[in-house]
């Protein structure tokens, strides 16, 4: 794909990309203050206090104010709302739930069958953006698929080195709406853990998300190109392989 601006309208090769918005500095977006902001930082990050804490704090904050005026946060939720909505930070999470929706038998039925699990998630789309967009990889990521050689000697590297991202990018290529645009391929992987804090010890997949655009090293050097994206309920069973007709 060829470079474009932000309309996604073509620019110079050469051309550099454009600098970020200033901002002002006594912007705490979405915070109205320093005081709101470094309180959140102070209670989320360096206390780590609990929510029932927090919602006691606010509570007794408000009984020491005037009539019409309120502590600088309502309760724990409004506090960890503005914290997922500051626009430079993470994604934030959400949930859904799901429950077994199949074959149930007549008797006995397994409580795994009966429950309900949540699965919590952050948008795969935004977090795709935040990776492609960090300057750190200005020099770590390839827009188009390549192939490398030494001498007579094929070599294979980086993701976007490979012959599955060439064939798949000269299949894209064929359609006329994808001119100029940039193949990304994703990259997803999980393991099991278990899951302690707040979740009475439930089992989870995290599932992690990478794109195949930076190149290895990046992807290894810990430098945020693999990011959480998921956590996936793991349902307790002892009979891991019966079926139900």
């Amino acid at each position: 794909g060829r470079p474009c601006d932000a309309n996604g309208d073509p620019v110079p090769p050469d051309a550099p990309p454009p600098p970020p918005q200033p901002r002002q500095a006594n912007d705490y977006s979405p915070y109205h203050s320093r005081a709101q902001f470094e309180l959140a930082d102070f209670l989320f990050k360096k206390e780590q206090m609990s929510a029932g804490n927090i919602n006691e704090l606010m509570q007794l904050w408000a009984a020491t104010l005037p009539p019409g005026q309120d502590p600088p946060f309502a309760n724990a939720k409004d506090m960890y709302e503005s914290i997922d909505s500051i626009p430079l930070g993470d994604i934030p999470w959400q949930e859904f739930r799901v429950t077994y929706m199949g074959q149930r038998p007549d008797d006995n039925v397994p409580p795994w069958m009966l429950r309900e699990y949540s699965v919590w998630f952050r948008c795969p789309r935004r977090v795709l953006h935040t990776q492609v967009g960090n300057p750190d990889f200005a020099h770590d990521i390839d827009f188009a698929p390549k192939q490398v050689f030494r001498g007579d000697e094929r070599e294979y590297k980086d993701f976007m080195s490979g012959d599955w991202a060439w064939n798949e990018a000269d299949v894209l290529a064929k359609e006329p709406e994808n001119v100029d645009a940039t193949f990304c391929p994703i990259i997803l992987g999980s393991d099991k853990t278990t899951v302690s804090v707040a979740t009475g010890q439930n089992e989870y997949y995290p599932l992690y998300l990478s794109n195949g655009l930076v190149h290895n090293s990046a992807r290894r050097a810990q430098r945020n190109a693999v990011s959480l994206v998921a956590f996936l309920a793991v349902p307790k069973s002892m009979f891991l392989h019966r079926c139900y007709h």
